[in-house]
């Protein structure tokens, strides 16, 4: 017999040695057949659990900022904001010419219906609190002092100059 094989010739040869080896194997082939039928398992329970949730995982849907209420077809009012009228084709105002405000809170500030600078210039304290809470910016809005510069960037707009706001470099 070859040298390979001799030592499981041997193993063979005693019958309490082949019953440990043949326990050894059944033993490993059945934890491995348990592995894969809890990982079956454990797939079958998530799909079964993302089937059935309340929400589905798809992306979410667009839907009316929070806190607008449609007053009219023409008219927009905020609950911090006296109602402001906007004419369809009027494009929005430049808020990031409001120091504090970027490209990114723009689109944000517009997505929740604020785009003029009217609109900032008549935040209420209440309604300034409300926006600061929901954005998370703890006082920013009163610290860079938005409804000041948004005034005074509506009287700037109204009369067609350019001074106020942010200086730009």
């Amino acid at each position: 017999m070859s040298d390979e094989f001799a030592g499981m010739a041997n193993l063979m040869a005693h019958p309490l040695a082949g019953m440990a080896a043949a326990s050894a194997i059944g033993f490993g082939m059945a934890s491995h057949a348990f592995g894969m039928w809890m990982g079956a398992m454990a797939g079958a329970a998530e799909a079964s659990q993302r089937l059935f949730e309340d929400k589905p995982r798809a992306a979410p849907v667009a839907r009316k900022p929070a806190g607008l209420k449609l007053v009219s077809s023409r008219q927009v009012t905020t609950p911090a904001a006296k109602p402001v009228r906007k004419a369809a084709s009027k494009p929005a105002d430049d808020l990031k010419a409001i120091s504090g405000i970027g490209p990114k809170l723009e689109q944000v500030l517009n997505a929740r219906g604020i785009s003029s600078y009217a609109q900032v210039a008549t935040l209420n304290a209440a309604g300034i609190a409300k926006l600061d809470d929901e954005l998370g910016f703890g006082g920013r809005i009163e610290r860079d002092d938005w409804v000041g510069q948004a005034k005074s960037l509506a009287s700037a707009h109204k009369s067609g100059s350019k001074g106020a706001g942010r200086e730009r470099s």
